[in-house]
């Protein structure tokens, strides 16, 4: 096993998916992007010529069809099974640990609860659940939608696995890193969260529900800036696993419905560009974690599609949820 920061790689996998090809292309994730000359040297010390795609990676649905035209293997993120092609290989990042660590959890659990998780812990997510039960738990675990790999998976952009279960339990336990995962997992299903970080070791619940809050804060701001904009650039990804033609269109006319223009604006990266378009607001169809994650770096207001409802007078504000491709 290759390792990569806290996690690791099956390095007999990558081999034996690179040699089906005469050349391949790297892509990784952010967080383990700085690791890429050490998959690239053993791919090289393995006579397979090796190159890294350096564009942004939100996921196993971030690919636009330039990139295909060599084999490429992502490294980090669980395929999406919809999205299965023969050009593109996934090999998961894994972090091993022992569920008895989420005996920490204990104090904090009540009722039924619902397991959830992300690639590199996902694996261990059976073993959880059993290890629940065995000290007195009634755990559930969700099915996966056609967008993932693994029951109890959940994405930025997909809370399937949750929402199913979620009229049978009392509150969650998300098992992996960060808090964008059960932030979204708190608004997507109104239950509490508790998370447990194996990496850290550390259980998260009262920071979950402040940063929920201060999230759900921000984006009513967003909303009530945008109320002002007359001109709407609707933005589309390129990228096959976030292109969403049919929706923008829909939301286009929405727009122009309420006596203001709205255009489609197509794009790869979503970056500062859009500051000098020169629209007033802009609906973002491409990742929902644009909006969410980056939007301090956009002079003017990004919606999510909801956002726009709520904004158009479709939606209430209390009926507020986040952005998913499904």
């Amino acid at each position: 096993m290759m390792k990569l920061k806290y996690y690791e790689i099956d390095e007999d996998k990558i081999l034996e998916e690179a040699k089906r090809w005469k050349k391949v292309a790297i892509k990784l994730p952010d967080g383990l992007i700085n690791y890429s000359n050490k998959i690239l040297d053993f791919l090289n010390e393995n006579g397979i010529e090796a190159y890294l795609i350096a564009n942004s990676c939100y996921g196993a649905c971030d690919f636009v069809m330039e990139e295909m035209k060599d084999a490429i293997i992502c490294i980090g993120e669980a395929e999406m099974p919809y999205l299965k092609q023969d050009k593109i290989s996934f090999i998961e990042a894994r972090y091993n640990f022992n569920e008895e660590i989420l005996k920490k959890t204990f104090p904090f659990l009540k009722g039924n609860i619902g397991i959830v998780s992300i690639t590199p812990f996902i694996h261990k997510i059976n073993d959880c659940k059993k290890f629940l039960e065995e000290n007195g738990f009634k755990a559930f675990i969700g099915k996966k939608s056609r967008r993932l790999k693994y029951n109890g998976q959940i994405i930025g952009c997909d809370f399937t696995s949750a929402i199913e279960i979620a009229n049978k339990v009392d509150s969650f336990l998300f098992i992996g890193d960060g808090f964008f995962h059960p932030v979204g997992l708190a608004v997507a299903t109104g239950k509490e969260v508790i998370a447990i970080n194996p990496i850290e070791k550390k259980i998260y619940k009262k920071e979950i529900e402040e940063m929920k809050e201060k999230i759900l804060r921000q984006r009513y701001a967003i909303i009530s800036k945008a109320m002002k904009a007359k001109k709407f650039g609707i933005i589309i990804s390129y990228k096959i696993g976030q292109r969403r033609m049919q929706l923008a269109k829909s939301l286009k006319k929405s727009i122009e419905k309420k006596g203001k223009k709205a255009y489609l604006v197509l794009l790869n990266e979503i970056n500062e560009k859009i500051n000098y378009l020169g629209y007033d607001c802009y609906v973002s169809t491409a990742c929902p974690r644009v909006a969410i994650d980056d939007f301090m770096r956009y002079e003017k207001p990004i919606l999510t599609p909801i956002e726009l409802q709520i904004l158009l007078g479709k939606r209430e504000w209390k009926d507020y949820e986040f952005d998913q491709i499904l």
